[in-house]
């Protein structure tokens, strides 16, 4: 009989120390008298209490508590038990990245919770800052019913869920949720994918002082082709480039206040173009050991995304496509490319990107840029919309004739 432990036995890796634990070598001594062991990991002390009527010794090698407290009689154990936060902007490859790391048998990745936690973050004082008993408990029952939780298609156990909340402490309802989660599918570790951490990965931070952060960063010229094919995102060229300038340069300055033990910017096209040496630099930085399933992704993808929402990423369990790289230097015209470097070429180089030298002077561009500024908002969509006319972007044109009948 366990008690004290976090569910199933698993650290869910909220708060602690940054460093890794060593375990003990050998069985600990226990006093038999009160039943009780006591073990730091993390700063954490977990009570681990058994049954003990009617015995006068015991052997600890019989117990497990989880794949993550083992005793070994040769050597300590280093455990790394870091919570892991994965994001980047839009169209940077987001969801590619949650497949590949969410393959490795260690660490459980769910559909994206695009914005959840920080959302229901914001909305604390609806649920009194989480005072209380039953505060907790209707919080608990609001996220298990939100659409994003319901889209990880994972039966979650609300009684495991609830136990391991801490009052009045946001970031044990974040771990409770991923621990769950990746208890139900077999896994000892989680990571969140959600590109609003890109903006509130200060907020992330205070939940967890020793999380780690991958960042995958895109070529923004990319970015910007690739989100006018999408229903959401930037509007425009040139709203794009103002966007992913300030959301990067932004991320770049907190990833330096973090440190490099804490936050791992990595650009999209080294895991198009190396995926196996970039997945086995975010493995390290994750304390885990590369595996080769990582790079199998495309075989998990009918199980961890919703069949009706597969049209968003067309190419999701295919390896991955190098003509994802470089697409502006064959689809964004001159004048185009103008105006994103004018806005965005400092944040280009900083992240080894090729731009002009020097900017041309071109009126074409001039000129398309004011346009851009009197269609920022998607101005024109709304009030083409206003007539009852719905312009489709590239994909869900796509998707339409993908459901039309031969």
């Amino acid at each position: 009989m366990l008690q004290g432990a976090s569910p199933a036995g698993e650290d869910s890796g909220h708060g602690g120390s940054v460093d890794p634990v060593s375990l003990p070598t050998g069985s600990p001594t226990v006093d038999t008298r009160t039943a009780r062991c006591t073990l730091s990991i993390c700063t954490v002390q977990v009570t681990i209490k058994l049954d003990l009527v009617g015995k006068t010794s015991l052997d600890l090698n019989q117990f497990s508590t989880s794949a993550v407290l083992r005793w070994s009689s040769k050597s300590p154990t280093r455990i790394r038990m870091y919570p892991a936060f994965l994001f980047g902007m839009e169209r940077s490859g987001t969801t590619l990245l949650s497949m590949m790391v969410g393959a490795h048998p260690e660490i459980a990745v769910p559909l994206a919770t695009t914005g959840l936690w920080f959302d229901f973050h914001a909305r604390l004082a609806d649920y009194s800052n989480l005072c209380s008993g039953a505060d907790i408990d209707r919080l608990v029952v609001d996220v298990l019913a939100h659409e994003r939780i319901r889209l990880w298609r994972t039966m979650l156990d609300a009684g495991r869920i609830r136990a391991a909340i801490r009052p009045s402490d946001f970031g044990s309802v974040v771990a409770a949720f991923h621990a769950e989660y990746a208890r139900a599918h077999g896994k000892s570790r989680w990571a969140n994918i959600d590109i609003a951490t890109l903006d509130n990965m200060h907020v992330a931070d205070r939940w967890f002082p020793n999380a780690r952060f991958v960042h995958i960063v895109r070529d923004g010229r990319d970015v910007a082709i690739s989100n006018q094919t999408m229903p959401y995102g930037a509007g425009n060229i040139a709203e794009c480039a103002e966007a992913w300038k300030r959301r990067i340069t932004i991320s770049l300055r907190m990833g330096d206040i973090l440190g490099p033990d804490r936050y791992l910017p990595f650009r999209y096209e080294s895991l198009i173009l190396q995926p196996q040496t970039t997945l086995a630099r975010i493995c390290t930085f994750l304390g885990l050991p590369f595996h080769e399933d990582m790079l199998a992704y495309g075989e998990t993808v009918d199980a961890r995304v919703p069949a009706d929402k597969q049209w968003l990423w067309p190419e999701l369990k295919s390896p991955p496509q190098t003509s994802k790289v470089d697409r502006w230097r064959r689809e964004m015209s001159e004048n185009q490319r103008v105006v994103f470097e004018g806005i965005a070429a400092d944040t280009l180089r900083e992240m080894g990107y090729e731009t002009y030298e020097q900017l041309p002077r071109r009126v074409g561009a001039h000129l398309l840029e004011l346009g851009y500024f009197l269609g920022r908002g998607r101005r024109l969509e709304r009030l083409l919309g206003r007539f009852g006319i719905k312009r489709r972007t590239r994909l869900e044109r796509r998707r339409v004739s993908c459901k039309a009948p031969d």
